[in-house]
């Protein structure tokens, strides 16, 4: 769970918000009542980063296995796919 807090709140007291944050929660900051901004230990951050970055490349993974069970599927081979791209490539 996290804190919400208001910049005018965490401006002043910004070391101490940055301290609390390896034992406490992210802190949402607001401006006007709308959330701006996540105040987040950089451990956690770059843990975030990380799941980001496997995501992605498990995203494609399995677009490109769904990509080669349909070329399999359609009898298109590894040489047909390259002229195709190719051919796209040189805007034929």
């Amino acid at each position: 769970m996290e804190r919400i807090a208001g910049i005018n709140e965490v401006r002043p007291k910004l070391t101490s918000f940055i301290e609390t944050l390896k034992t406490d929660y992210p802190v949402v900051i607001t401006i006007n009542s709308q959330p701006k901004a996540v105040l987040l230990d950089y451990e956690k951050y770059r843990i975030l980063q990380k799941t980001a970055e496997e995501n992605k490349r498990l995203a494609l993974k399995t677009a490109l296995a769904k990509i080669r069970s349909r070329t399999a599927a359609n009898g298109l081979t590894q040489a047909d796919i390259e002229k195709e791209i190719k051919e796209y490539r040189e805007g034929k």
